[in-house]
């Protein structure tokens, strides 16, 4: 057994693959972990896959026939379109997300955790609990907000219709958790990336410390103290390497980074599309909540307690409205933290190459890692049709309310 290495039902696993079994236990409920078990045969997955989705397809499609047959002649026309397709592209998304688990699965997820290993060999990587904190808090504020959005909007309904017709909605609540798994997946897989390009930071920052200053007079104090600038708010993992970095080590940094831009790619891979529905179907769910929430405060809606006018319902919506903003904020705003330990890489190496004194060798191995760094930037997509950056937001914010606006005017 290497170090390292954990004891798992009789087969070995990593630390990368440990720091995130808090999440793979509850993604196992809906078999969407990424199966890296060697002992189980294919057939098996398969048949969990496919029990998986014909329960969940059950319960959908008689809650829609329900709604339709019981609830809908009570509700407006665009309520009744938005929530049926909900339905249906909810239940869309996740056979789309067990077909990916599938064929990704298994050994290419095998491999996937094998390159971080080889990496961390060399960067001395000690971040695994850090990584495995972060997650469980992340974990943690989803799985609360999602059980007091729903809970209260399940309970908002039980108020206006009796307590039946809304466990036909429990439905539209576990998907929403499980598009919350499918993020906390991805975010998951974003934390490992960015957690080496810490450690790849921290390197180059004591390459920067170590190296000569040069005589440049009154901003020599300025220069020779960058950490004011480059610090992090909470102490980041460090490496054990406190000695100077030499060049080779600055070409395996090179070999490193380019090991993860092929992790990156295997990520985009595997969750590029289905983030692409993921946050399609978000998007259906928040101008559905907002486009009932407006009806009901504006009159158009009216849900009746006995001879009373119901409010709760639209309140308790926008509870829920503020609980899909929150997953595609968390998402981005990790893959944003991601790209600032590349562009904090390579603001040390242009201090170092303009105000310190590498010798002979280190300086174009140095250049050489700002280059590979430049043109092969870590990119975070959706099937290259969206990148997961800031701006993704505008568009989502700008989507939302422009969609809500048309079927307030246009559907009666």
């Amino acid at each position: 057994m290497k170090v390292g290495d954990v004891p798992n039902n009789g087969y070995l696993i990593n630390n990368s693959y440990a720091s995130m079994i808090p999440l793979i236990w509850i993604l196992k409920i809906f078999a969407l972990n990424g199966n890296v078990d060697p002992t189980r045969s294919k057939s098996s997955i398969l048949f969990k896959s496919v029990c998986a989705m014909l329960v969940l397809g059950s319960v959908s499609f008689y809650c829609l026939a329900y709604k339709i047959s019981n609830i809908y002649y009570k509700l407006d026309l665009s309520i009744r379109l938005t929530d049926s397709a909900q339905i249906i592209a909810d239940y869309c998304q996740y056979a789309m997300d067990l077909y990916f688990v599938y064929r990704y699965g298994r050994h290419m997820y095998m491999e996937y955790f094998k390159q971080y290993e080889k990496m961390d060999n060399f960067l001395d990587t000690n971040c695994y609990p850090a990584m495995k904190r972060k997650l469980i808090k992340i974990m943690t504020y989803f799985t609360i907000i999602w059980f007091l959005s729903s809970f209260s909007d399940m309970g908002a309904w039980a108020v206006t219709f009796g307590w039946w017709i809304p466990f036909v909605h429990v439905i539209s609540y576990v998907f929403l958790y499980i598009k919350m798994l499918t993020t906390l997946d991805l975010i998951a897989n974003v934390i490992q990336i960015e957690a080496r390009l810490r450690m790849m930071s921290n390197l180059v920052q004591n390459c920067y410390t170590c190296t000569e200053i040069c005589p440049i007079g009154m901003l020599a104090d300025s220069v020779r103290n960058k950490n004011w600038l480059y610090c992090e708010d909470e102490r980041p993992p460090q490496s054990s390497k406190v000695r100077p970095v030499d060049n080779y080590e600055i070409k395996r940094l090179c070999k490193c980074y380019l090991l993860l831009t092929e992790q990156v790619m295997f990520i985009n891979k595997m969750y590029g599309f289905r983030v692409l529905l993921n946050t399609l179907n978000l998007l259906l769910d928040m101008v559905k909540i907002l486009n009932l929430a407006i009806r009901i405060t504006i009159g158009t809606q009216t849900l009746y307690n006995g001879d009373n006018y119901n409010y709760l319902p639209g309140f308790t919506g926008l509870m829920r409205f503020v609980t899909c903003c929150t997953i595609i904020i968390t998402l981005v705003d990790q893959c944003e933290q991601t790209y600032r330990q590349r562009e904090r890489i390579i603001n040390v190496i242009d201090h170092l190459l303009l105000n310190k004194r590498p010798d002979e060798d280190l300086k174009p191995a140095i250049m050489d890692l700002r280059t590979l760094l430049q043109d092969r930037p870590i990119s975070f997509n959706m099937s290259n049709f969206f990148s997961l950056n800031y701006s993704l937001l505008v568009s989502i914010a700008s989507v939302v309310v422009t969609y809500t606006i048309i079927l307030l005017q246009s559907v009666n």
